[in-house]
């Protein structure tokens, strides 16, 4: 009887572990979601030399309890293995790498790792580097190999200036030797140069009979907005070219029925705010609203989201965290009568009780409650502002599962003075101007009922645009402008002013 009892009982753990379905790529893609990079940390040819502390256990804990599902780490290994066959990885190495992985796992994170800044095989890429770079895969798939299904391997970042073709057969020669090993471990792969979503349609297939692939691609567009800060973000061009990509990667991603993963993106601190910030919420929406897994690049430096010495986050996390496709979006900001402002933003659910209004004076300072309004309302006007202040703000919504939904944060900062007009104006308004018809100048006057961009330009019959009066933000109020037209012929002509939604077009005539 006892013996037959711990059969039974054997038995019973044998299916309880049979029972785990292997990690397929399109559940993998539907754990990771929300991730994010510890980047620039193993990366150097020391832990940590690049400017952040090694890796440390508890931030494995922040980034859970924070609401990531996933983490990739950059690893560099290079540096760490022989330049003489058969390149061995050094033993300490091996084990660090396996220490920060395990931190990862045992929080159920799903973690990536890769072959990241190996300049030494992509800038010449030799039988023997190759061979080196095999090798270099073989220990470790072998070294972890009998790691959860929640490990994925990624064969190597942004592989310029690698040929396509030597990519190509990297790829397919690497997954071969994980396979080895591994042979239903999950693998990632893209394309050439910086592996953008161009190079990640065009690449060739590792091994179409593979079951555990995802395509991975990375994204600092628009450039040089991305990358160097300049311009900016956020026109209806702008929002389109984001939704394109996303259609480019999930097509191909439908066609060869491999998910595809946005393994970086990220905005570059010196940005406009607004523009960065709303970069970041127009990607993240995008990402959850195709199923496609975004990874921000988070590297200490200047692209910031998590400090790896005091353990806070900054506002960019809880755009990656708190988005959803039903968050408030398009948000705009003005300044109105008397250093009040203005927020106004686009509605998708309704389905709560109240949008709460938060509010702060410095970027790295804490949202404050300032107002709630209805849900389906679209504007709010904070009047308890003050003249040459910055005013951060952020819309957020508590839906009936208790789930937190936010906008992604506005600023503005007030004018540093302000001359309240006699009689301030309630509404936009363009007037006839006078004298009409004139020889050679007249004056054209509109109103402002708050600090808006304007443009106010003239065009003659055929519709063709002959001068611009104005073109910038102006405060609030009444305004004139003197229009000379020496140089216009004799005729009928136009004048329209734009200022956020109102447009209103005139005419007047010339006369010799």
């Amino acid at each position: 009887m006892k013996r037959q009892c711990c059969i039974t009982v054997f038995l019973m753990l044998w299916f309880a572990v049979g029972m785990k379905a292997q990690l397929s790529p399109q559940d993998a893609a539907k754990g990771m979601k929300r991730g994010i990079n510890i980047g620039n940390t193993m990366e150097p040819p020391t832990e940590g030399a690049w400017g952040n502390p090694p890796v440390q256990e508890h931030a494995f804990d922040d980034y859970k309890n924070a609401g990531f599902t996933a983490v990739r780490i950059p690893i560099t290994w290079d540096g760490h293995t022989s330049t003489t066959s058969p390149y061995a990885i050094s033993s300490a190495w091996l084990a660090r790498v396996e220490q920060v992985v395990d931190w990862g796992l045992q929080r159920g994170l799903i973690v990536t790792i890769n072959a990241h800044h190996e300049s030494w095989i992509k800038n010449s890429f030799t039988a023997a580097n190759v061979a080196r770079f095999d090798s270099i895969w073989s220990q470790i798939a072998e070294r972890f190999k009998s790691k959860s299904d929640s490990l994925i391997f990624e064969i190597i970042n942004e592989p310029y200036p690698m040929t396509a073709a030597n990519v190509n057969a990297l790829n397919a020669q690497v997954l071969k030797i994980i396979r080895q090993t591994n042979p239903t471990r999950i693998v990632s792969f893209s394309g050439y140069m910086w592996s953008n979503s161009d190079q990640l349609v065009t690449a060739a297939i590792p091994d179409s009979s593979d079951k555990y692939l995802i395509g991975y691609y990375h994204s600092y567009d628009p450039y040089p907005f991305g990358l160097i800060g300049t311009g900016r973000y956020g026109s209806a061009a702008d929002i389109k070219a984001t939704k394109t990509k996303f259609d480019q990667v999930t097509a191909w991603s439908l066609k060869n029925n491999i998910p595809v993963i946005l393994g970086e993106f990220g905005y570059i601190d010196t940005a406009d705010y607004n523009s960065r910030m709303c970069a970041y919420g127009t990607v993240v929406d995008q990402a959850l609203g195709r199923g496609v897994p975004s990874f921000a690049w988070d590297d200490g430096g200047n692209f910031p989201v998590y400090n790896r010495i005091t353990g806070g986050f900054n506002e960019i996390k809880d755009i990656l965290i708190h988005t959803y496709p039903q968050s408030p979006n398009g948000m705009k900001i003005s300044e109105t009568v008397n250093h009040s402002i203005k927020l106004q933003w686009h509605n998708r659910n309704t389905e709560d009780d109240s949008i709460v209004i938060g509010r702060k004076r410095t970027v790295g300072g804490s949202f404050g409650v300032i107002g709630e309004v209805a849900s389906t309302d679209s504007v709010f006007i904070d009047t308890s502002t003050s003249a040459g202040t910055p005013y951060y703000y952020r819309l957020s919504v508590t839906m009936k599962d208790s789930t937190e939904l936010q906008s992604f944060p506005i600023m503005l900062t007030t004018v540093a003075t302000f001359v309240r007009p006699l009689n301030v104006a309630v509404e936009f308004e363009l007037y006839d101007n006078y004298p009409n018809p004139f020889n050679p100048s007249t004056t054209i006057r509109y109103a402002l009922p708050y600090s808006s961009n304007v443009a106010l330009v003239v065009f003659n019959a055929l519709g063709q645009q002959v001068a611009t009066l104005v073109n910038g933000v102006q405060v609030a109020g009444y305004h004139e402008i003197q229009f000379n037209a020496t140089n216009l012929a004799s005729g009928v002509y136009f004048y329209r002013m734009q200022a956020g939604e109102f447009v209103r077009t005139r005419s007047f005539v010339v006369l010799r």
